[in-house]
């Protein structure tokens, strides 16, 4: 396939089309559509000033109860005036004689006033004579019909005002236009919600049943494609309209109403003219009622309205290239026709398989009736199933495929087929929805230099937006066929959805594999070139690609077919937009690779985006794109590499290979990706979206339950407590700051077991972060929109102070990957070469010195490299956010109530420079008071008691490892005052010295409490927390304590452990083993305990063996750190 770009043709989607036509063949444009950032009609109210543009009147109409009051009225106006001119002469002579102001008593609303009025000045200015010619002109121009552009729940809206409307023949005929698309919140197996936009057909079937009882008698088409919809939409609309009858056409408004293409309205077939009934009509304009798609001796099936549904179905049965299961696709739903029905199913079919959207587990509606009353009529007798369908989501091809599958006879899925023709291509560009670059304008440009007629391809774009993950993410299918070889059956986006690109595009992708896997075994083929645009080298490219995105490119792609480059450094070095040297890196790839520099720079200069542009410059800028196109080898060790976490492998997390639209356009609220300069300062709009969130919550939440003191952007389930208090454990003149910390629980609900962990999401220090804004030269007051870290289906807006101090982890340690983004931004040209050779492969001893040694900070970096200044988003995106810090537990929920204890050592160093370094959480913690607020999360744990009470246990703390073994002690103190039989407990525990670190192991008083419940009041004696009153109680039955620094030769834990080796080995027989603390001294512990066994009886392998057996029970648990 060639192509030399010429003259720019007319791009336009199905929505633009209609709203076109009915601007010339109405009398008024009725738009109800409320779709947020893109509306069906947006571009008439726009205009609708410009009489050039529209000769009807444009009414743009909210949707809410009794929204078609005004409808009403202008219909009626024209009803009862201009109508009833046809009967009498003198009435129309009347209208115009009486001063130029018609008579408007027949119209009793202010809409029909409004309307009368608008004839008379339209007679005024064309100053015709009253005559009988004159009144029969008037009549005429009465009667165009009037046109409403709806979405889904506007046309639910206008449902019981399209009954109140005047019989048809005494009004001019309605069109109505559903672009049926609405917003919805649905929730999967985890409970997280995501929000989707689906069709809703099942209640607009519900309105058609309305309609249908309430007699009305027009058409209703539905149409599954752009093309289908236009020749709906244009000429069945005319020809009906002028035989007096009504049309409401429905078409997806998110993939036909929204798909570019170069669609031409159609005009009505010379054979319709002298038609006046619906069915000869409909048979006239070629719209068939029913429309069969697959085997002709398929026993099964499938029956689905016209719609997103069949378009993914039919594509789920052309890739499966079934022979069991075909499809009929319901085009015409009223008239309904029963006979049609019966002669569009195959003969072979034994049983039919309905569409029906799924509410409450509720499966049929009016849909499925018409299904069953069809075959009641005709003496069928064919098996009927509903096909329940989420009213919630969109099912995808390959959910299709798991039910065609299921309904066939072999379960086994075959090699499916690719939809995309031999001769097609297949552009795919994932980009941000709003880049400075305008890089997400390329598929747009792309696609209107493809529509040029010289061209001889027939070009097709569908965007989809995610407006909700990572602030705002666009994915463009670009379709691209031999004109007049383009396929009818299948939408760009069932296409895009089966079959490998030819070319993927990849824009901002450390933002996008956050969110979604682009590259997948399903998305790229051998054949598909990859592009990559991204401040990576060749070399980093293997490190920052997603492990599936690595599977599946050494599993499926060609090993050439991997390219990277850095479009906003070339533009940026050359003064353009990175838009422009994306388009250049397009066409590079895909002209043929035998034409030359010179042939490609005079095609390049016949595209629109450059037709403006020096030779010259063409020429030095395509000659700098395509040296610094650089190929990356796809290695086939990638297929081998395993995922690992905390040295063991896991599975990656699954994320969407498709984009999944929540919205019609592109996010309205990205303001944090403005420069610098617009969102800082106290700009004085930077306000006014926080505003609304507190003006108007209810518009803004996706949960109803969700406590507004808490933060929106997290995940998992997450607890407000209070500090009740921070006790400081070892001595102030001590130079390890080991402290205590309880916190209230009561009516949070938290609940936590024993040896659970708890995250503390812990914020940076503030005079800090203030000190680090004021040097960076930004406003802390400043309120920014910015992308959740963690749930990406919101946006949030917060000052610049919170986005530092809470969500940013700026003073912890920068990846290699930033220092090349900083390399970026640096004016300075020594920085940039410094940074430049820090990321690289060769600066890796530099950056291990900074990074370990020297424990650099994001903040240290930017002040050490001044003239790199990345903007507020970037570091947003860039910097890492705070994570949770986890902590063991030190408490038993049984034993302290309505609270949580922690035990904390802060974490304080010096680098060699001199600096001060602080632990960023337990800085935090130590700063708490009693009273403060903590968000807080509960991370469950191996760590936990034996099932049986009467199980011996044996603990190994060090330092702050001690605490879930307080935990434990607690939970079997307890127990024995409930009247269980608790087993032993040996405790080990190790620190420096005992008189400032025997940690819980000093007498302090506590007196007996009451436990209070409405009917019983229990005096329970809570034990002493400390160790040696346990020990005294029994509950503990021997301690082994190791302080290395009291005694002249170093004792530890595990030299204890030797002493009491004949004890370890019998408890160990059916009891278990925990050690918590540092990494060192695992080993040894392992030496000790194996040393038991052998003394037992053990041989050495029948002892380590023996370890792996308790392993594998869980009753040998290692927490180290």
């Amino acid at each position: 396939m060639s192509v030399t770009p010429s003259t720019q043709a007319i791009m336009q989607s199905l929505h633009q089309l209609l709203e076109a036509d009915a601007a010339q063949s109405s009398s008024a444009v009725f738009v109800y559509d409320t779709t947020p950032s893109a509306a069906f009609g947006e571009s008439l109210i726009r205009s609708r000033a410009d009489s050039k543009l529209s000769s009807a009147e444009v009414h743009s109409m909210q949707t809410r109860a009794g929204a078609g009051s005004l409808l009403v009225g202008f219909v009626e106006s024209i009803a009862f005036t201009s109508k009833g001119a046809q009967s009498s002469h003198s009435s129309a002579q009347a209208a115009v004689e009486v001063d130029g102001d018609a008579t408007i008593s027949e119209a009793s609303s202010v809409p029909a006033k409004r309307a009368s009025r608008a004839r008379t000045d339209s007679q005024k200015k064309a100053k015709t004579s009253i005559d009988a010619s004159a009144a029969t002109s008037t009549v005429s121009q009465a009667d165009k019909p009037i046109v409403v552009l709806s979405s889904t729940d506007s046309f639910l809206a206008l449902a019981p005002s399209l009954l109140s409307l005047p019989r048809a023949g005494v009004r001019p005929a309605l069109t109505v236009h559903v672009s049926a698309q609405i917003s919805s919140v649905a929730s999967d197996e985890q409970g997280v919600v995501s929000l989707t936009q689906v069709p809703a057909l099942g209640s607009l079937f519900e309105v058609v049943k309305t309609l249908d009882q309430g007699g009305w008698t027009g058409a209703v088409v539905l149409s599954e494609t752009a093309e289908q919809a236009a020749l709906v939409g244009t000429a069945l609309a005319h020809r009906l309209n002028s035989a007096g009858h009504d049309l409401v056409n429905v078409f997806d408004g998110l993939t036909a109403g929204r798909q570019l293409s170069v669609l031409n309205p159609a005009s009505a077939s010379a054979s319709a003219a002298g038609e006046s009934a619906i069915s000869s009509i409909l048979t006239a304009a070629s719209i068939p009622y029913f429309s069969y798609f697959g085997s002709a001796n398929a026993s099964r099936v499938l029956v689905i309205p016209a719609s997103t549904y069949s378009a993914t179905a039919k594509a789920a049965i052309a890739q499966l290239q079934s022979a069991e299961v075909g499809l009929l696709v319901v085009r015409v739903v009223k008239p309904w026709d029963a006979r049609q029905f019966h002669a569009a199913l195959p003969s072979s079919a034994k049983s039919l398989h309905v569409f029906a959207e799924e509410h409450d587990e509720q499966s049929s509606g009016p849909f499925y009736d018409d299904i069953l009353g069809s075959l009641i009529l005709s003496g069928l007798k064919l098996k009927v199933r509903a096909v329940p369908v989420p009213a919630s989501s969109l099912p995808s091809v390959h959910d299709w495929i798991s039910t065609i599958v299921a309904l066939s006879s072999n379960k086994q899925v075959p090699e499916l087929k690719s939809l995309l023709p031999a001769e097609a291509k297949l552009a795919i560009f994932w980009d941000l929805d709003a880049t400075p670059g305008q890089t997400e304008t390329v598929p747009l440009h792309l696609a209107s230099a493809f529509a040029a007629p010289s061209t001889g391809i027939d070009a097709k774009l569908a965007i989809t937006y995610d407006n909700f993950r990572q602030g705002g993410i666009q994915q463009a299918s670009l379709l691209l066929e031999p004109l007049g070889k383009a396929t009818k059956d299948f939408t760009v986006a069932a296409v895009a959805a089966t079959s490998a690109a030819s070319l993927l595009f990849l824009s901002s992708p450390a933002v996008i594999f956050k969110a979604y896997e682009p590259i997948s075994s399903s998305s790229v083929g051998r054949e598909t070139r990859i592009v990559i645009s991204a401040n990576w080298t060749a070399e980093e490219v293997a490190t920052k690609l997603p492990y599936s995105a690595k599977k599946a490119l050494a599993a499926v792609a060609g090993s050439s077919n991997l390219f990277v480059i850095d479009t906003d450094k070339i533009a940026a070095a050359h003064s353009i937009r990175s838009a422009d040297i994306a388009e250049i890196v397009f066409w590079s790839l895909y002209l043929p690779s035998s034409l030359s520099a010179k042939e490609i720079v005079g095609l390049l200069a016949q595209s629109p985006s450059f037709g403006s542009w020096e030779k010259a410059k063409l020429v030095e800028v395509n000659g700098v794109v395509r040296n610094a196109i650089t190929q990356v080898t796809v290695e086939s060790s990638w297929a081998e590499e395993s995922m690992a976490v905390d040295g063991e492998d896991a599975a990656p997390v699954s994320l969407p290979t498709s984009l999944i639209p929540t919205a019609a356009g592109p996010n309205p609220d990205r303001t944090f990706a403005e420069p610098v300069a617009e969102i800082v300062g106290k700009p004085k709009d930077s306000w006014h979206n926080a505003a609304q969130r507190f003006l108007f919550p209810e518009s803004f939440e996706l949960e109803k339950k969700v406590d507004e003191k808490m933060r929106p952007d997290l995940p998992e389930k997450n607890f407000l407590i209070t500090v009740s208090e921070n006790r400081r454990l070892t001595p102030s003149n001590y130079d390890r700051y080991v402290f205590h910390l309880e916190f209230d629980t009561a009516g949070t609900g938290l609940k936590y077991a024993i040896g659970e962990a708890l995250g503390v999401h812990g914020w940076n220090d503030g005079e800090e972060t203030l000190d680090f804004l004021k040097w960076y030269g930004l406003d802390p007051d400043a309120v920014i929109s910015v992308p959740s870290r963690l749930d990406p289906s919101r946006v949030e807006q917060r000052t610049v102070f919170q986005v530092f101090q809470q969500n940013l982890d700026i003073f912890g340690k920068p990846g290699k990957s930033f220092y090349e983004i900083l390399s970026r931004y640096a004016t300075n040209k020594n920085e940039e070469r410094a940074l430049h050779f820090i990321a690289c492969p060769d600066g890796h001893a530099t950056f291990k010195k900074m990074s370990e040694m020297d424990t650099v900070t994001y903040a240290d970096l930017l002040r050490q490299f001044p003239s790199a200044r990345p903007t507020v988003a970037d570091l947003v995106r860039e910097i890492e956010p705070i994570h949770p810090r986890h902590y063991s537990v030190s408490s038993s929920q049984n034993f302290v109530g309505d609270a949580v204890h922690l035990l904390v050592v802060t974490v304080e160093w010096n680098t060699p420079k001199g600096s001060q370094r602080f632990g960023q959480c337990t800085r935090y913690l130590a700063g708490l008071k009693a009273g403060d607020q903590v968000m807080v999360s509960i991370k469950p744990s191996v760590m936990k008691l034996p099932a049986l009470d009467e199980a011996p246990v044996i603990m190994a703390g060090l330092g702050t490892g001690a605490a879930p073994f307080r935990a434990f002690i607690q939970e079997r103190a307890w127990r024995k005052e409930q009247g269980y039989n608790v087993g032993p407990m040996l405790y080990y525990f190790g620190s420096r010295h005992r008189s400032e670190e025997y940690l819980y192991g000093f007498v302090l008083a506590r007196s007996v409490s009451e436990v209070r419940v409405p009917w019983l009041i229990v005096s329970i004696s809570f034990h002493s927390e400390e160790i040696e009153a346990y020990l005294q109680e029994g509950i503990v039955t021997k301690t082994g304590l190791a302080f290395s620094r009291d005694t002249a030769q170093k004792v530890y834990i595990q030299h204890k452990m030797n002493e009491d080796a004949d004890m370890l080995a019998k408890m160990l027989e059916n009891g278990a083993f925990y050690l918590c603390g540092p990494t060192w001294p695992a080993a040894d512990v392992f030496e000790a305990l194996c040393s038991a066994f052998v003394k037992h009886g053990r041989t050495r392998e029948q002892a380590e063996a023996y370890i792996e057996e308790l392993k594998e029970k869980e009753a040998y648990v290692l927490e180290v750190y």
